[in-house]
């Protein structure tokens, strides 16, 4: 079985336990338990729409290339915040990118909200692995407090930036 089966399997199981606590809600007498009913429904409900959710977000990821041919460049656009959360999952995805060998990759921190201590972690994995096969790293459109990070761990002598903000 695939990994998206088995999420919308999970997701099932979730859905009938919402089901299964929301029943029993109804037969049971104090109302101390019946929201204890409704709270373990609303609890497998949410379980449930975050896994099809993160199962659809992920087959859509699938779906597109990680990365954005711009003549022969590979771009890679980040989002959100980079923290020691966020950082494996933006580690795979410039990883995927340095495996197929650009000439170039360029990676976009517009959208970037947050780049933490810890988040950096995955610039010096890709800082060292572009190295090692040759590959120049540009960065491009960071907002004053993700480069103010990437300045203070000394990583601005080894990346480069264009379209700053």
């Amino acid at each position: 079985m695939s990994a998206r089966g088995r999420n919308l399997l999970v997701a099932g199981v979730w859905l009938l336990a919402a089901g299964a606590a929301l029943g029993a809600g109804a037969y049971v007498e104090p109302s101390w338990g019946r929201l204890l009913c409704l709270i373990a429904a609303a609890t497998a409900l949410r379980i449930a729409l975050r896994t099809v959710w993160h199962s659809a977000r992920s087959a859509r990821l699938e779906g597109r290339p990680a990365e954005h041919s711009q003549g022969r460049q590979a771009v890679v656009r980040l989002r959100g915040e980079i923290t020691a959360v966020t950082v494996d999952r933006t580690g795979r995805r410039l990883s995927a990118v340095l495996a197929a060998h650009p000439p170039v990759l360029e990676i976009d921190l517009a959208r970037v909200t947050l780049l933490t201590r810890d988040g950096t972690q995955v610039f010096f994995d890709a800082v060292r692995t572009a190295h090692a096969t040759g590959i120049p790293i540009v960065i491009s459109n960071a907002r004053p407090q993700p480069r103010a990070t990437l300045h203070t761990l000394g990583l601005d002598r080894v990346l480069h930036y264009s379209h700053d903000t």
